[in-house]
């Protein structure tokens, strides 16, 4: 017998093949949740649990970080569709419902801001932590919806909050975090300084976006391109919008979020883009929640402290996000509630900054770290769920439909 077949084990050493072995259980995992009626993407979650670092600790950190573009790119797929179904004239014109979702967004940073500080945060971190949890994740809230295959009117709000909340939280991020690394210990320049920087990677963000954009734009006019041809050059300037965003520390997410906006609001042509590449979206979601999955740790939910604060933390949210629905006339009761329950997902402060390797921030204290690692924790085994029973409470939910 071959000694290299003799030490196949030792197969278990490419990060490749165990990315392929761990989407391939991902489907069959997902196949057999759908066929009872449970989001097929949780197959994703439990195959991360079971090869992660909490199950049989094959796909870790080190793993993770050798594929962080590949996880990237699939972020910024997801970013720009955020982008592309934020309706600008609709947040302009519906008013009241408009300016529901808006003072949602200022309840959750102040709701959670109070609460980190009762718990005893320092009134700094409470700051960061709280610009951070404004957002909901475009990515759980897309795949959930994807996965459920939902419309109407309450995943219509609901993709104009994601976005409306991630823009909002870069934004209150942005003095928060300069604040944070100027008082930082080793800090060797002043908040001013930090600020500065932090509003150049906003402004750099802008510039590349516009570029890559008007760049598309160009290249389609020049070329002719018909409709079905326009998602493949449409994907080549994403790509160089997110390789220029890298190399240039511009802020990623506000770039192409950016450019999912353009495409909607500005874009008259006709655009196939989602349809094209369903396959590849559905392929990228699995991949995010399988390696975010993966690098979760169970000893994260042990500590009944931190465990705590995050439930205050995530029911805060929900509540406050329903209490500012309140005066919008144009949703029920129900569908308010839909939407509130839709919206309990957060982000990472990696996300924000489009690099998932990037799970928290070193300035923070260990207690603010601890709240930090079981809220991503409890937002990677639970929010998806969540999300999944808002849409289903809405009534917008056809799974039935496509798999009935």
């Amino acid at each position: 017998m071959s000694a290299d077949l003799i030490a196949w084990p030792l197969w278990l050493s490419s990060p490749l093949a165990l990315l392929g072995a761990g989407l391939l259980l991902a489907q069959m995992l997902g196949l057999a949740l759908e066929s009872r009626g449970l989001p097929k993407l949780y197959g994703a979650v439990i195959a991360g649990l079971l090869l992660g670092v909490s199950g049989l600790g094959l796909v870790d950190a080190a793993v993770a970080t050798q594929f962080q573009e590949l996880f990237n790119a699939a972020t910024a797929l997801v970013l720009f569709e955020v982008g592309r179904k934020m309706d600008l004239a609709w947040l302009w014109r519906s008013r009241r419902q408009g300016a529901s979702l808006l003072l949602a967004c200022v309840l959750r940073g102040g709701a959670v801001y109070a609460s980190l500080i009762l718990c005893g945060i320092g009134w700094s971190e409470a700051g960061f932590m709280a610009a951070i949890l404004i957002a909901s994740s475009p990515i759980i809230y897309a795949s959930m919806v994807s996965d459920s295959d939902a419309s109407g009117v309450t995943v219509f709000a609901g993709a104009n909050f994601v976005g409306l909340g991630n823009v909002i939280a870069l934004l209150v991020l942005v003095p928060a975090l300069a604040w944070l690394k100027s008082h930082d210990g080793g800090a060797t320049a002043g908040f001013g300084a930090e600020l500065g920087k932090q509003l150049a990677r906003l402004f750099w963000g802008v510039a590349i976006a516009l570029l890559c954009y008007g760049l598309y734009a160009l290249a389609t006019r020049l070329s002719k391109a018909r409709a079905r041809m326009r998602p493949g050059m449409l994907l080549a300037a994403l790509l160089m919008d997110l390789g220029l965003c890298s190399v240039s520390a511009a802020s990623a997410l506000l770039s192409l979020l950016l450019m999912g906006v353009l495409l909607r609001n500005a874009e008259k042509r006709d655009n196939v883009f989602q349809a094209e590449l369903r396959t590849g979206q559905d392929i990228g979601y699995a991949l995010l929640f399988m390696m975010s999955s993966s690098l979760v740790q169970a000893q994260q939910l042990l500590n009944w402290q931190a465990l705590s604060v995050a439930l205050l933390l995530f029911g805060a949210r929900v509540l406050v996000t329903r209490a500012a629905l309140a005066p919008a006339p144009a949703w029920s009761g129900t569908k308010k509630n839909a939407l509130a329950v839709s919206m309990c997902s957060l982000v990472s402060f990696g996300s924000l900054m489009v690099d998932n390797s990037m799970t928290g921030y070193p300035g923070l204290s260990e207690g603010a770290n601890q709240i930090m690692a079981a809220l991503l924790a409890f937002n990677v085994l639970v929010a998806p769920g969540l999300t999944w029973y808002g849409l289903r409470l809405a009534g917008e939910n056809h799974e039935e439909d496509t798999h009935g």
